[in-house]
């Protein structure tokens, strides 16, 4: 596994806000088919259309998978798309965390133990977050 400088993650920031826009546009459509699906449902239901549309969010989730993964090729753990985090391997003193970093950040500012999430999120040391 590798290890991330604040340095390697924050130049990989543009290339994951660009990703996270990609998902954002998928889960905007996602969600217009679901509403499009539970409208059908309501009125009755029409099995051919229903498939039809069941398809359509199926291929809007895999296509939300395949940017995630586009993340974890660049070697960053993401944790969430809404808020969008992602984490990166890191050494902290010789122990193991994670740089945190979450959408609309422009550097790298913190981190957190391997066992803890967003809400152990800590500042990094002066010396490290310059």
């Amino acid at each position: 596994m590798k290890h991330f400088s604040v340095e390697e993650a924050e130049a990989l920031i543009p290339r994951i806000e660009n990703i996270f826009e990609a998902i954002a546009e998928l889960v905007a459509q996602a969600e217009v088919k679901a509403d499009a699906l539970r409208r059908r449902r309501d009125d009755g239901g029409d099995p051919a259309g229903e498939a039809i549309e069941r398809g359509q969010l199926q291929f809007l989730a895999q296509s939300v998978d395949a940017q995630l993964r586009r993340i974890v090729e660049l070697g960053g753990v993401p944790k969430g798309v809404d808020p969008a985090l992602v984490d990166f391997p890191h050494r902290l003193d010789g122990r193991e965390v994670y740089l945190c970093w979450r959408l609309g950040e422009k550097r790298v500012t913190h981190y957190h133990g391997v066992d803890e999430g967003f809400g152990g999120r800590r500042p990094l040391p002066k010396k490290r977050a310059a």
